[in-house]
């Protein structure tokens, strides 16, 4: 099941034009300690000043009962289809139901969706048990952003398995393709560049490179580059 969120471009070019730092102070945090661990109905687990902006269903550990995935935005965040922007704050929420058909927090992503960036989009997806959260973003220059989560029981936390990024110029003229993919669990990174002649992707080549295998959690992927220095 995939859901896609929109936020209003205004927004966005409003943070483009803020004082550097402006947007980092003003922009709030979902901190992990402010969703409640455990809750009857999904609803429980959004805190004060949020709201659900979307939800995604499906089994993440392996139990056969339908988890949850909320997409949280802060409660005054406009709602409007025609032109998209990020939100100043929001946050990826996991919920794993239980045998007496209550849920309990199974993951929060305080730090790893884009915030302020302009013509952003969202997509959400369960499938084979991985969470998949893929972000787009960008004007001239598109950054499309992947990242994949399974359920690791040994923790019973969410751990990242793979990154995928790629980047590209809108409309493509002299500058290459850049597609990024590594995968944790393997401990391998394809960095694959598109070479672009006169405006199309005319040959494409790809270098491989070994790299840890991370065990890094969802609540500490930190890949919002909007405040950054």
């Amino acid at each position: 099941m995939t859901r896609r969120t929109a936020i209003p471009l205004l927004l966005a070019l409003a943070c483009l034009c803020a004082p550097p730092g402006a947007r980092a102070q003003a922009a709030p945090r979902l901190r992990p300690s402010d969703v409640p661990a455990r809750g009857a109905r999904a609803a429980d687990f959004v805190p004060r000043g949020w709201r659900e902006a979307a939800r995604v269903t499906g089994d993440l550990d392996r139990d056969g009962r339908p988890d949850t995935v909320l997409h949280l935005v802060a409660a005054d965040t406009p709602d409007d289809p025609l032109y998209t922007s990020a939100p100043e704050g929001h946050a990826l929420v996991v919920l794993l139901a239980r045998a007496d058909g209550s849920l309990r927090r199974g993951g929060v992503a305080p730090e790893l969706l884009e915030t302020g960036a302009p013509q952003y989009g969202l997509e959400l997806e369960i499938r084979n048990g991985v969470l998949v959260a893929g972000q787009s973003y960008g004007m001239t220059w598109v950054v499309n952003m992947t990242h994949r989560f399974r359920h690791d029981p040994a923790s019973s936390r969410f751990l990242l398995i793979g990154r995928d990024q790629y980047t590209y110029t809108r409309p493509l003229n002299h500058d290459d393709t850049v597609l990024v993919s590594e995968n944790y669990l393997t401990g391998v990174r394809l960095t694959t560049t598109g070479h672009v002649r006169d405006g199309i992707v005319a040959r494409e080549s790809t270098r491989r490179e070994a790299i840890p295998r991370a065990r890094l959690f969802m609540e500490d992927v930190s890949d919002n580059t909007s405040d950054d220095p």
